[in-house]
């Protein structure tokens, strides 16, 4: 069992728990928020060691390089190009719908780009070896951060980002798609039993959150089942609304809307609770699967940028994340939002990566 530490409480993403009978493999993040009663945005923040340090940098900037702060002063004065590592359809909806009041709060527009592929490790590596003016940044999910590396050799670690804020916490959804034998994750189960690796889901890449977790559901549930990676979310529903997997795994932004439309079938979500917000499907948990997820993402940028970019940006994004437009739109595109600051976001990073290597180990997940 992993737990937290004592002052770890603000700083969780979300929560992991997998029991697999079998194994004894047990992973426990305690004390995730309740985001089925949050009304508005809940947040975690250092605003006072934040000002006090800003204070400190602007200081040590102004005696040891006045140059350096002559040109990061009037940032930004061109747009903003922001990475999202995902095919579009999924991720990219969620800064889409951050992106009007982000911009306008600082006076550039935001140009929002899909570099899919590898399982979001593409359009993150992209981000890793851009220049660190911080006119390159990343959305993404923290899998691709956390998890990505942990199960294969990648070109960067999860130190060669400087977190800005977290944005949504949200549980993923498991659906069938209308060829699938089975309509009920129980039925599922019991059919993957009988049929041991046939049953296939859908993911959004090799080596992402969403594969991890379909193979955490599957370890805690002991059955056998097919991964099938694509470039990203939105490809995958294609897929189970075509017959060719069985399921998807995957944001309820892109999942919910066919399964409001009757088009997929709602197997159970990976939440630590039901949520009004996505029909109160029962989750793994409601149906005796012991494993609970919550995938995270936020906006990250290369190591190096300056601190007085990654606090103008941060600042912003605090701004951003708590205007009406933006609360509106996340909960029309069934995301739960989740704001962490700078500190709290880092922390967070660093403890869910520790936990994902953990649980890579245990489910004998790592490619050589």
């Amino acid at each position: 069992m992993v737990s937290p530490t004592p002052d770890a409480k603000s700083h969780h993403l979300g929560l992991i728990h997998i029991a697999a009978p079998r194994s004894g493999l047990k992973f426990n993040r305690a004390d995730t928020p309740d985001v089925s009663h949050r009304e508005g945005l809940h947040t975690t923040s250092g605003a006072r060691l934040l000002g006090f340090a800003s204070g400190v940098m602007s200081i040590a900037l102004a005696l040891t390089s006045p140059t350096s702060v002559a040109q990061t002063s009037d940032y930004p004065n061109r747009p903003i190009r922001v990475i999202v590592p995902y095919a579009p359809g999924g991720t990219d909806h969620q800064i889409r719908a951050l992106a009007p009041t982000f911009a306008r709060l600082l006076g550039q527009s935001l140009v929002i780009e899909n570099r899919e592929g590898g399982g979001a490790t593409v359009g993150t590596a992209l981000v890793k070896q851009a220049k660190p003016d911080g006119y390159t940044l990343l959305y993404t999910g923290t899998g691709a951060l956390t998890v990505a590396p942990n199960v294969r050799k990648q070109s960067y670690l999860l130190d060669d980002f400087a977190p800005i804020g977290n944005v949504i916490g949200t549980p993923f959804i498991i659906a069938a798609g209308p060829g699938a034998p089975y309509k009920t994750l129980t039925d599922m189960i019991a059919w993957a039993k009988q049929h041991p690796g046939q049953a296939t889901f859908g993911s959004a890449g090799q080596s992402t959150s969403t594969h991890l977790a379909g193979e955490a559901m599957a370890a805690a549930a002991r059955v056998q089942v097919l991964h099938v990676p694509f470039q990203g979310i939105a490809p995958a529903v294609t897929a189970a609304l075509g017959g060719h997997v069985h399921m998807a795994l995957g944001l309820p932004g892109a999942i919910m809307p066919q399964v409001n439309a009757g088009k997929l079938i709602a197997l159970a979500t990976t939440g630590p609770q039901k949520l009004a917000l996505l029909n109160n499907i029962p989750t793994l948990g409601d149906q005796g699967v012991t494993f609970a997820n919550l995938s995270s993402f936020g906006l990250l940028a290369p190591r190096e940028v300056p601190e007085d970019i990654l606090q103008k940006l941060s600042s912003a994004l605090a701004q951003a994340v708590q205007q009406p437009e933006f609360l509106d739109a996340a909960r029309k595109g069934f995301n739960s939002p989740l704001y962490l600051d700078r500190q709290a976001f880092r922390a967070a990073l660093v403890e869910e990566d520790k936990l994902y290597k953990t649980m890579v180990r245990d489910l004998k997940l790592f490619e050589n």
